[in-house]
């Protein structure tokens, strides 16, 4: 992975370990302890970008068996 934005990275590869993580429990399973981390680097700091719809994600390669 790849970004300009390290609060951005930190939320894409959040969201491909909760999809891992489904994947492997057949149901949602919060992180102990929670990434809220990421979302303050956003919120609080101003550091970089938490919501991912407003994270333009390009995909090179291979798209079979993408987790986001």
């Amino acid at each position: 992975m790849v970004s300009t934005d390290p609060v951005a990275a930190d939320a894409v590869g959040l969201q491909i370990i909760q999809q891992k993580r489904r994947l492997e429990f057949g149901e949602d399973r919060p992180l102990q302890p929670t990434a809220h981390h990421i979302a303050l680097a956003d919120t609080e700091y101003g550091l970089g970008n938490a919501d991912m719809s407003r994270i333009e994600l390009v995909r090179l390669g291979w798209e079979e068996g993408s987790l986001i």
